[in-house]
């Protein structure tokens, strides 16, 4: 393992003694632990920007993040401390595990006694462990909390935790267990609650919100639509867990009532899934009615939504999707599945069509109501800007999360200093 440890994290005054090097907080900053697969650090390839968002928006903290990534050969594998913002600090570990969560806790196991050396080298305790998924990071945290007593609480992002759920049914007592000792289990996918909840006696109290959150400071004014034109953000790589074969074949059934209905496509891909799409749309008839836009910039994304009748993306056991966000701070209709992505975040708002996954007719009754009810959408969604701006907005969240942080500092049995 290649590896590289920094001397002393941000905001933290080294005392120098006899034996490991110990650190004193310059001021009461709790010190929180991020153990995270899905954070863009420079070593991994592309991810998303949610938890690094998040860590950015919750100051008064100091971060130390793990940023996690599997690699196939164990020869690969690396330690490096990475450029962080003031406040934090970052460690890249790729670490060996086979694919399909096969010896899942070894692999786990192994994780937890790294973090472990880190800890122990830069001589901090953390005042908390955020685990960012349930499944993975959790039992990371788990182990730690069984080790030092460390507090702990997870994320639940549906898309991995459903995986786990489905693909390791022999650890589902395990993913309990971890659930049971976190101090609060934050929900990405408030859909996902009501399978956590069915299968453990989790106390409702324990549940939080938390968003993936999106800059709306940077959502452009409501541009002219084309009326008949729908468009799709995905990484094509990934097009049947997005649902984008099911959208097709949708798109085909509707455009039996209205010809002139179309399809434009945003995102990657690379050539395999490339020459699979080509053949899926080929086969539907649709070729002249789908137009692939390439890869956008962020910023060229959000110019280009407005532009459209609807974001229609009916993906299967999405996390959260932060592209139905931004679509709807534009005054843009979704097509969106039950059970996935933002379901649950959307009540009372009359956001779009909601479909179940994999419904072909529903998803092109869908495209129908959007195509010619799309004015009536977009003036509420306008009405609304407010309602969704509050919804989504990280302030209301970050003061929940710090709540838990406080509650868990103050309480009797809290473990610092042990």
């Amino acid at each position: 393992m290649r590896e590289i440890i920094a001397p002393c994290p941000p905001n933290r005054t080294a005392i120098v003694r006899a034996g490991p090097v110990a650190y004193a907080a310059v001021d009461p900053r709790p010190l929180i632990l991020h153990i995270s697969g899905d954070y863009p650090d420079p070593i991994r390839n592309r991810t998303t920007q949610a938890v690094k968002n998040f860590i950015d928006l919750l100051d008064n903290c100091d971060h130390i993040i793990i940023s996690l990534k599997r690699c196939a050969n164990p020869t690969r594998t690396y330690l490096h401390r990475c450029p962080a913002a003031s406040g934090q600090t970052l460690y890249a570990l790729g670490y060996w595990a086979l694919p399909g969560g096969v010896f899942h806790r070894d692999a786990m196991g192994r994780i937890e006694a790294r973090i472990a050396s880190i800890l122990s080298t830069l001589g901090v305790r953390p005042t908390l462990v955020m685990a960012h998924k349930l499944a993975i990071e959790g039992v990371v945290a788990y182990g730690l909390w069984k080790r030092f007593g460390y507090p702990y609480v997870c994320s639940i992002r549906g898309e991995v935790e459903d995986k786990f759920f489905r693909m390791k049914p022999e650890l589902r007592g395990l993913y309990g267990t971890v659930a049971a000792h976190a101090d609060a289990l934050f929900l990405v996918s408030a859909w996902f609650k009501r399978r956590l909840t069915e299968r453990y006696p989790i106390d409702e109290t324990r549940f939080h919100l938390l968003p993936n959150f999106c800059a709306t400071s940077l959502i452009p004014v409501a541009a002219e639509r084309t009326r008949h034109a729908f468009v799709t953000v995905l990484d094509l790589n990934m097009y049947r867990r997005k649902g984008f074969h099911h959208l097709i074949r949708a798109l085909a059934l509707a455009r039996r009532t209205l010809p002139d209905l179309r399809l434009d496509v945003i995102g990657w891909s690379g050539s395999k899934a490339d020459a699979q799409i080509r053949r899926l749309i080929m086969r539907a008839g649709v070729s002249s009615a789908v137009r692939f836009l390439g890869v956008l910039d962020h910023r060229g994304v959000l110019e280009a939504i407005p532009r459209y009748a609807a974001l229609v993306l009916p993906a299967r056991n999405e996390t959260f999707g932060m592209v139905y966000v931004e679509a709807l701070l534009t005054a843009t209709p979704i097509l969106y599945t039950a059970d996935s992505g933002i379901d649950g975040y959307l009540d009372g708002i009359d956001a779009g069509v909601r479909v179940r996954a994999g419904d072909i007719t529903a998803i092109a009754t869908g495209l129908l109501e959007l195509a010619r009810r799309g004015d009536n959408y977009r003036k509420h969604l306008s009405e609304q800007r407010a309602v969704i701006e509050a919804r989504f907005s990280p302030d209301i969240y970050l003061a929940e999360f710090r709540n838990v942080l406080a509650g868990i500092r103050h309480r009797d049995d809290y473990p610092e200093g042990k």
